[in-house]
């Protein structure tokens, strides 16, 4: 019966693990798509700068103005993208260390269904004949 309320045990944290682990990919793929949209915020304001450069004549009041409201959109959708990056990097560390946990505790688990089936195979159980 021990052996029973074991494995169920580590099939338990079998599932969670399996569960976390797909959060972690899905944090993982986000984290690529943040790193995606930093490049191009950085790529647009690149192209805008670009424009004005052509269009105005640098130094002038119209070509400082474009460019400064350019660094500025650029300021604030960068830091909401390093906003995100960073909820990000830290929901992936706790999913991580929730991840070392259970399969800390499913390893002693295992061990611990290990030597009863092992105990039970010396001392007359289904193994002895």
């Amino acid at each position: 019966m021990a052996d029973a309320g074991l494995l169920l045990t580590v099939d338990s944290y079998t599932i969670q693990q399996s569960d976390l682990t797909n959060q972690l990919s899905d944090i993982m793929t986000s984290i690529t798509r943040a790193s995606q949209e930093s490049t191009s915020i950085l790529q647009k304001t690149s192209d805008e700068r670009a424009a004005v450069a052509k269009k105005d004549t640098v130094g002038s009041d119209q070509y400082n103005a474009d460019m400064g409201a350019i660094d500025d959109e650029y300021k604030v959708k960068l830091a909401e993208v390093n906003e995100w990056e960073t909820e990000l990097e830290n929901q992936k560390e706790e999913l991580q260390t929730q991840i070392e946990a259970i399969s800390a505790y499913k390893d002693s688990f295992q061990a611990a269904l290990k030597q009863n089936v092992q105990s039970d195979y010396k001392f007359g159980g289904s193994g002895s004949s």
